[in-house]
């Protein structure tokens, strides 16, 4: 029992250490894709089954009573919902339309990241500003499940008719990599009472964010001569785009917010939900479906999500505390 202790101390502390350099290493996990390129092309097989314990260690934080008890204070998921699903898509969907109506393959992947689930990550981030942790974690399972059917949907709507679109194969896919792994963790959780949240997921977070960084390194690899070939000025203004992108969630998430007159916590939860999506997800999908330049904007998208986080909340809610269930991880 000692030893145990010990290893779930260590893997805790690793776990902390990691969180800080996140906004480096998905940088550089796309310079080491690039790098190996092909040389690496075997281990494709395995991002699905990478991707899909990453959501299953999520939805192991998710319980029904903290999904019940927000349902019954529905107004955070439809601030939720109305930004996530609407107000951002539109956003991405002006912006590459102004920059790059001609190209649908660009368009499409910019409009991608707008429409995939929100990510795992945004708990993270409104746990270190003190958000409501149950309404991150409830947003985070209903945009799970509502994924499968948006995501395609948004995609298809404003992305047009210029590029092929396998709805039902982007449908499966979220089903297998996101839907059905949160939901399993989620049930484990409330089976057991939310002691495995408690003792085993501290120690199951260290090997999600390896595991991201793993996938990143993967499917930039398997883009990276299409991508190297076709280096442009263009890359540039993708870059610009992406960049303003994942600034802009953050103002329209806490003006919305505000508008609705929603609690501080909740409106911390609220930002980062709308803001940050499961890129990684998107990146996986633009591999399968689309066209090699389709995954550019997404790998920009990854590049900036994680970097501009820490600027922005610091801009919107001053300096970051870790919220109780933070703080007790962390110090124990």
């Amino acid at each position: 029992m000692f030893q145990f202790q010990i290893v779930e101390k260590k893997l805790k502390t690793l776990n902390t250490s990691l969180e800080r350099l996140m906004p480096a290493l998905t940088p550089l996990g796309i310079v080491v894709g690039l790098i190996l390129g092909r040389r690496i092309e075997a281990l494709g097989s395995l991002t699905p089954f990478l991707f899909a314990a990453i959501t299953f260690i999520g939805g192991l934080g998710i319980s029904a009573r903290q999904f019940g008890e927000v349902v019954r204070r529905p107004k955070g998921l439809v601030v939720f919902l109305l930004g996530s699903i609407v107000i951002m898509p539109l956003v991405s969907w002006f912006l590459a339309t102004i920059a790059f109506g001609s190209n649908a393959e660009i368009k499409t992947g910019i409009i991608l990241v707008s429409a995939i689930p929100t990510a795992l990550t945004g708990y993270i981030w409104s746990s270190i500003y003190k958000g409501n942790e149950p309404l991150s974690l409830t947003i985070i399972l209903l945009g799970t499940l509502v994924a499968p059917l948006a995501t395609p949907l948004i995609v298809r709507v404003l992305g047009g008719a210029n590029v092929i679109i396998d709805s039902r194969g982007m449908m499966t896919s979220l089903l297998y990599l996101v839907v059905i792994p949160t939901t399993l963790g989620s049930v484990i959780n409330t089976m057991t009472r939310s002691r495995v949240n408690e003792h085993i997921t501290p120690s199951l977070k260290p090997f999600s964010k390896i595991a991201l960084v793993m996938i990143i390194i993967i499917n930039t690899a398997a883009v990276s001569e299409q991508l190297l070939s076709n280096l442009s000025w263009s890359y540039v203004g993708i870059a610009l785009c992406s960049l303003l992108i994942a600034i802009s969630g953050y103002p329209i998430g806490a003006g919305l917010a505000r508008l609705f007159g929603v609690e501080t916590g909740d409106a911390i939860s609220l930002t980062f939900s709308i803001s940050m999506r499961n890129i990684s997800a998107a990146l996986v999908l633009a591999i399968q479906y689309f066209p090699p330049a389709t995954a550019l904007p997404v790998i920009f998208g990854i590049v900036f999500q994680q970097s501009t986080a820490a600027l922005m909340a610091s801009l919107l809610f001053g300096k970051s505390n870790p919220s109780p269930t933070m703080a007790k991880e962390q110090s124990s």
